[in-house]
């Protein structure tokens, strides 16, 4: 349990990285499969009080880190955006060997770079969203609580897939301001329609992905990776010139070796388990 906490510590201190979502950092750390199991597995009556116990100590914990370290980091990538964009890259770069063995593949044969495409596509789409679709014009009317149930829908997508930035589908939505808003005033029955179609879209999206990792790994776990290295357009800042070249190298390395060393613990683990 301790090592979950600390996760979840780290998972929500990156959530407002620009580039990084939840999902990816779960992803990095080796605890992806653990949440998307444990939101179905509420409704399972001989795992319901494992999977609450998991899932309320990584929110808690996941709130905290969001609170206290958020900020800190928000003005580290500020003042050093090219270097902190390096060490992101890096570790994302480090997932590759842990999705590849998830997957059940020994390489990148034509069947797997086919699905790294197709989820790579499926990230770069979301550029191509009418702006605004959802945004609460009309959100009296039966159509715009839909529009907006919809749009809570999709925001989910964000939050439980990694490599797709939560932040950057509010706003892509026309959704971002009108919560920032609703939040500032305490306008809580605005968001209803939205918390509801989040909700939704977490249980449904998880539940399908447990399925999916199960009987079909390689494709999922590819479709993943597509998700994450269509994320490093998002982290990239630019390329670095003189000496900030070897110190942004040397970042990009020390990003990969952690997130690397990391997954080869999580293996050991697993393998102990098994």
């Amino acid at each position: 349990m301790f090592k979950t906490v600390v996760k979840a510590f780290v998972v929500g201190s990156s959530m407002m990285v620009p580039g990084v979502s939840g999902g990816s950092m779960a992803m990095i750390l080796g605890i992806y499969d653990r949440l998307i199991d444990a939101v179905p597995n509420l409704f399972v009556k001989n795992k319901r009080a494992e999977a609450f116990k998991f899932l309320a100590a990584f929110t808690v914990s996941a709130l905290i880190g969001i609170i206290l370290v958020a900020k800190p980091l928000e003005i580290l990538i500020t003042r050093y955006s090219l270097q902190m964009s390096y060490l992101f890259l890096g570790a994302v770069l480090g997932t590759i060997p842990m999705m590849v063995k998830k997957a059940g593949s020994k390489g990148f044969d034509f069947i797997s770079l086919f699905w790294i495409l197709l989820g790579a596509i499926a990230v770069f789409s979301i550029a191509y969203i009418p702006e605004g679709l959802f945004s609460p014009e009309g959100s009296s009317s039966i159509f715009g609580l839909l529009f907006q149930f919809l749009g809570g829908v999709l925001v989910s997508i964000g939050l439980v897939l990694p490599g797709i930035s939560t932040s950057y589908l509010l706003l892509v939505l026309g959704l971002y301001e009108p919560i920032i808003k609703a939040l500032d005033s305490y306008n809580f029955l605005f968001l209803l329609p939205i918390s509801i179609g989040l909700v939704v879209g977490i249980l449904a999206l998880t539940k399908l992905l447990q399925i999916a990792m199960r009987k079909y790994p390689k494709p999922s776990f590819m479709m993943i990776l597509g998700f994450l290295l269509a994320s490093l357009k998002e982290i990239y800042s630019g390329f670095p010139s003189g000496l900030m070249i070897l110190l942004c190298l040397l970042l990009l390395s020390v990003g990969f070796i952690i997130v690397y060393m990391l997954s080869k613990v999580e293996e050991q683990e697993e393998a102990k388990v098994v």
